[in-house]
């Protein structure tokens, strides 16, 4: 049995960073996996996030 990867915002919001290369990179590969989990609640605050620092 694999371990499941279980996101927070935080991560996810590296795999849009610009200014965080390595960061990025990383966040990006652990997000193409398909062990990869990521809650209700955590894409919400992903959507409000990347809205209001794209604004």
């Amino acid at each position: 049995m694999s371990d499941r990867i279980f996101f927070d915002t935080n991560v996810l919001v590296y795999c849009y960073t610009e200014t965080e290369p390595n960061k990025k990179s990383v966040a990006v590969e652990f997000a193409q996996s398909p062990d990869a989990w990521i809650s209700t609640q955590v894409l919400q605050e992903l959507s409000n996030t990347l809205r209001r620092k794209f604004d």
